[in-house]
């Protein structure tokens, strides 16, 4: 997809929220993302805040760039569209869906919900054919003060070899009661929440480097009820290994 057409896709429906004759103040938030920008270098991750009144990025700090060979000149000008634009081509354009969605989904929420939901889901990066997987999440980081969202905070961080994904999986969870909105047509019902409280709780135990054997003898359970466990957890929410599972869960809040 070309960065063009992307960005006048997000511009419509960033353009569904009227400000009105709001100007939000800016002055309020520059400690605030000024302690994000280091908090980014502390945990060596990447972060970007994005300004849905000026539909542009405020600030991005991607220790990710060169590896990915990111056009500094053309992320500039077309900011959010360009990166989806050298997504690979199976993801862009569920990325593209995902954000409109979330957009739409979240302008629509009463002012007091406005911050309580978290968006989860990964991609592929990259250019000339060679594409690394990232997982990403973004949260509601202020509002104006009508309540119109202002700030869109996401951190952004790379997976390991072993913990790629084979599509994009999406989420939308409540922060509050940890329940999951709008993408659960995606596999027709929740996966996570076909998982039942024994399959959580082996998995939470692989989590911390038990072994079978050893979670058999907490749980009082035969190693091979154990490996059962695991092998239905993969299948129901589609992993290809333990590690992904692991990483998608505690992203989730379920570990």
């Amino acid at each position: 997809m070309k960065p063009e057409f992307i960005k006048d896709s997000i511009e419509s429906v960033l353009s569904q929220q009227d400000f009105g004759e709001e100007i939000p103040d800016y002055k309020t938030v520059e400690n605030s993302i000024a302690l994000l920008e280091r908090m980014a270098e502390v945990e060596n991750s990447s972060i970007a805040v994005f300004d849905l009144y000026r539909k542009e990025f405020i600030t991005i700090r991607s220790k990710y760039k060169n590896l990915v060979k990111v056009d500094m000149q053309a992320a500039k000008t077309y900011g959010l569209a360009y990166y989806i634009s050298i997504m690979h081509p199976d993801d862009g354009p569920v990325v593209l869906d995902t954000y409109k969605k979330v957009f739409e989904f979240s302008f629509n929420l009463p002012v007091e919900e406005k911050k309580d939901y978290k968006t989860i889901f990964n991609f592929r990066l990259g250019s000339q054919g060679k594409y690394f997987h990232f997982i990403q999440q973004i949260v509601v980081l202020e509002l104006t003060r009508s309540g119109k969202i202002w700030l869109g905070l996401s951190l952004s961080d790379m997976l390991p070899e072993n913990e790629k994904f084979e599509k994009v999986n999406r989420r939308v969870i409540n922060l509050r009661n940890g329940k999951f909105y709008l993408f659960n047509e995606d596999d027709k019902k929740n996966i996570w929440q076909s998982l039942s409280a024994r399959e959580l709780e082996v998995l939470g135990l692989v989590s911390k480097g038990f072994i079978s054997k050893e979670i058999a003898d907490k749980l009082f359970i035969s190693v091979n009820t154990v490996n059962n466990h695991r092998q239905n957890i993969l299948e129901k929410i589609k992993a290809a290994n333990t590690n992904e599972a692991i990483r998608y869960a505690r992203n989730l809040g379920l570990l």
